[in-house]
């Protein structure tokens, strides 16, 4: 079998360089590739996720907006997560590409082989509006990135993707002050008949914290272990402290996803975001004299 094409191993590549944290590298790579392929939806996607592990929220929201507009033109593909990419670059540096599995199956390809669907978890449509709306977000455009995070919703084809859109929506309303709006995202999550995974990084839990199904000293029970699930559900919990006004425990919450150094989640950005734009809630007010 002949090597993945060029625009796959290129992706490849960058995510390789993504997974060892040389994001600029991986823009460098994906921007080399576009060059043999300009305005290919799904380079632009990739070059989009890793323009915002750089903080270029700017160019990842270029990126995203242009794979976006293509989207009714591209068949939607199946992406597979870090584990199963890294299967393929062993059998890639080991001179083995009869092993490389597709890397973007296409709906007209799981047709033919509804099996290999169980590697794959998210997709190149999904993929799109989700890290569109994580750079809107970033950049504190809470009304920007509610229509992306909700073609996320909509696209999405597996309960990771469907709740993590749905979480990103309520926080993004809540800072809105759109509680009612809140409030239907809340009714469309009681919707889903939700499933525990092993590899789930803890969106489900923050919408159970919001739904008031836990409460949040049960939720902080849930912080140890794992860097990035403590990153993502600790931004969570302290996003939900800070709009309900306590400022004290949000910090509290923000530093200790900071400790994790897990600074390649959106969670980790997302608190440094919250510190640059918020000095007050970066740090406790100077004492002052009477």
């Amino acid at each position: 079998m002949a090597s993945p094409p060029l625009t796959d191993r290129y992706i490849i590549a960058a995510r390789l360089k993504g997974y060892l944290g040389k994001h600029g590298q991986a823009v460098e790579l994906l921007t080399e590739a576009l060059r043999h392929d300009p305005g290919s939806a799904r380079l632009l996607r990739f070059r989009g996720h890793r323009r915002i592990s750089t903080g270029d929220y700017t160019g990842a929201i270029d990126d995203l907006r242009t794979a976006a507009a293509q989207l009714d033109q591209v068949e939607d593909e199946y992406e597979m997560y870090q584990p199963e990419v890294e299967k393929d670059v062993v059998s890639l540096i080991l001179g083995r590409p009869q092993d490389v599995r597709p890397q973007h199956l296409t709906d007209t390809d799981a047709a033919r082989d509804p099996q290999a669907l169980g590697r794959y978890m998210t997709t190149l449509h999904t993929s799109v509006w989700y890290h569109l709306g994580v750079a809107y977000y970033l950049l504190g455009d809470f009304e920007a990135c509610l229509p992306a995070f909700r073609g996320a919703e909509r696209s999405a084809r597996h309960q990771e993707g469907t709740v993590a859109a749905l979480d990103w929506q309520y926080m993004a309303l809540r800072r809105l002050g759109r509680t009612d709006a809140a409030k239907e995202v809340l009714d469309r999550f009681r919707a889903i008949d939700v499933v525990t995974e092993d590899h789930y990084v803890g969106y489900e839990n923050r919408m159970r914290l919001y739904t008031g199904d836990i409460t949040p000293g049960q939720f902080r029970k849930t912080l140890d272990g794992d860097d990035l699930r403590t990153a993502t559900e600790g931004y969570g919990l302290g996003n939900w402290h800070y709009y309900n006004g306590d400022t004290a425990t949000a910090r509290e919450v923000f530093d200790a996803v900071l400790r994790t150094r897990v600074s390649h989640s959106f969670a980790y950005l997302a608190v440094k975001a919250e510190y640059s734009r918020n000095p007050d809630l970066a740090a406790p007010p100077a004492h002052q004299e009477d």
